[in-house]
């Protein structure tokens, strides 16, 4: 198969790549918009929270100070205003999402047309990307920085380079910690991945010279939005808030390395575990296929590096698949190339990836993050003038709230026992709720809930007082 990149003029990209990644794109922009229904979950919700009390766009930089403050994600929830539909607040994850798979698709087309292909449906189905490609934070915006960066330091090192390259691919950076933080995991390994590349063509010197005029941008971009984090924080009388941190366990880490991959590759959720881990190791196969060792050292680091990183660190908060996307994006890049030059076995795990994806994405659409808006729904349904219900977690009120402004319903959300007919329980999926919840000297009956699918969402139950 012809290694000849393509032309770096777009216009002269053959007709039939575009058309492939017009269908692709479509396909995942239907699979977001689907997993995109219902209401915000407490993430989201918190984010429509912040925005709504930011009173500028300079707020949402340096009065928050929050860890789910995700700034480009905030500034749209801020600029579509407290009480839209949640379809618009995740338009913008929606919209960099799907275009995610035309860059995905491209990245994959110096494999030639099926790599295109290849890559750009593996973008547009994986349910980990229809997961955040849908919902109202910045994953999606990152993935598209990550993912543009990408594609400028392949070409600048493999294939046709691309005009002011080092500027391009500083702009990224910039836009991906924007949005989200960790794009310097991306950053980290596309620098490492220069840095390699270069110190097998050049003595030392020149390849940390080479290495810093290609990414030295990148990783001042890096630098300045921490700075800016750094200052927001100074500043405030609360310091950097964080909304949970677990402490790192050996279980957990694996268990979100477990889900990470299994939901990059559409395992059945029920199959899921430490065998899941050997794909990790995939890149080691690369030297056994000399078509694709240009790319080695890039998924090296982005696949195995980062979380070998994470546990030789025992990082806090290691335990969130969703800090993984580094790994899960390079993975689904690395499948794509396999199944466009390495033959039959690489076909058959590129079927089985589209086939299980397509299966998970299913049951996204179906579950919609649990929906805590059917709980409003039924509150109004029992109190058609306003309701008041009894939260035992705080931040749950966010979601509540959210969904009640989006109806226009009137709403108190409190923590008293004081005139309390209503009650909501929050969980994570794993522990069944009570059949009946005595809470206020009162008993309470499940009158709804939901239980989660996936990897975002909250499970929850809503209790009446029953009347005596």
């Amino acid at each position: 198969m012809s290694e000849r990149p393509f032309p770096r003029d777009p216009q002269r990209l053959p007709h039939r790549l575009w058309a492939i990644l017009a269908i692709a794109a479509t396909i995942g922009l239907v699979l977001r918009i689907a997993a995109a229904q219902g209401d915000y979950w407490l993430d989201e919700a918190w984010s429509a929270v912040f925005a709504r009390e930011a009173a500028t766009p300079g707020d949402v930089f340096f009065a928050i100070n929050h860890d789910n403050n995700h700034f480009l994600n905030t500034l749209w929830l801020q600029l579509v205003g407290w009480g839209s539909p949640p379809i618009l607040g995740r338009a913008l994850s929606i919209a960099c999402g799907t275009a995610s798979i035309v860059v995905a698709g491209l990245i994959g087309a110096r494999r030639g047309l099926r790599g295109a292909a290849f890559a750009a449906l593996l973008f547009a189905v994986a349910p980990i990307l229809v997961t955040y490609g849908s919902e109202a934070r910045g994953y999606a915006p990152m993935l598209l920085a990550l993912l543009c960066a990408i594609r400028i330091v392949d070409r600048e090192l493999f294939g046709a380079p691309v005009a002011h390259a080092p500027v391009l691919i500083g702009i990224a950076a910039l836009i991906g910690m924007l949005a989200h933080a960790s794009m310097l995991f991306g950053v980290a390994a596309l620098t490492g991945w220069v840095a390699i590349e270069q110190g097998r063509r050049t003595r030392p010197r020149a390849a940390a010279l080479a290495t810093l005029r290609l990414m030295g941008r990148a990783v001042a971009a890096v630098i300045a939005v921490l700075l800016v984090v750094a200052a927001g924080a100074v500043a405030s009388p609360d310091g950097f808030r964080m909304g949970s941190i677990a402490p790192f366990s050996w279980p957990a880490f694996v268990d979100a390395l477990d889900h990470m991959v299994g939901w990059t590759i559409g395992w059945p959720p029920l199959l899921i575990g430490p065998w899941l881990l050997l794909f990790l190791f995939l890149p080691f196969l690369l030297r056994r296929a000399p078509l694709l060792r240009e790319r080695i050292g890039f998924h090296l680091l982005a696949i195995l590096g980062l979380p070998l990183l994470v546990a030789l660190l025992e990082a806090d908060n290691s335990a969130f698949p969703r800090y993984y996307l580094l790994s899960a994006v390079a993975l689904l890049l690395l499948v794509a190339e396999m199944a466009a030059v390495r033959g039959r076995a690489a076909r058959l795990l590129f079927a089985w990836i589209m086939i299980g994806s397509l299966t998970l994405d299913i049951g996204l659409v179906a579950n919609r993050r649990g929906d805590p808006g059917a709980a409003i729904d039924a509150i109004s349904l029992a109190a058609p003038g306003g309701g008041s219900v009894m939260v035992e977690a705080a931040r749950d009120s966010a979601v509540l709230e959210a969904a009640a402004a989006q109806r226009a319903y009137p709403l108190t959300a409190t923590d008293s026992c004081a005139d309390t007919r209503f009650i909501f329980l929050a969980g994570n999926g794993t522990a069944p709720f009570p059949l009946a919840a005595l809470r206020c000297g009162a008993a309470f009956q499940p009158i709804a809930g939901s239980d989660i699918y996936g990897l975002s969402g909250q499970a929850w139950q809503l209790y009446e007082r029953v009347e005596r």
